[in-house]
């Protein structure tokens, strides 16, 4: 009979609350990946959009050289 009262008051003060508590830190964790995957795709979309505008800045480089080049072609025909 004692043991019931003990197992009672164990339930309610170590039991109960590890429950509670484990579902919340599992919540936690569950919103963090989240926010862990959505920084990756941030990051993703920084990169590309980082390496679209070095493709832009030599096509814009390429178009001066070419500019240049055919200059130089037409200033020495005679």
């Amino acid at each position: 009979m004692p043991y019931e009262g003990v197992l009672a008051i164990v339930s309610i003060f170590i039991v109960a609350p590890c429950i509670v508590f484990g579902f919340i830190l599992l919540a936690k964790r569950g919103r963090n990946r989240v926010d862990l995957a959505r920084c990756a795709v941030r990051e993703k979309e920084l990169e590309l959009e980082r390496e679209r505008l070095r493709l832009e800045a030599l096509q814009l480089e390429n178009r001066k050289l070419d500019l240049m080049i055919e200059h130089r072609i037409d200033s020495l025909k005679p």
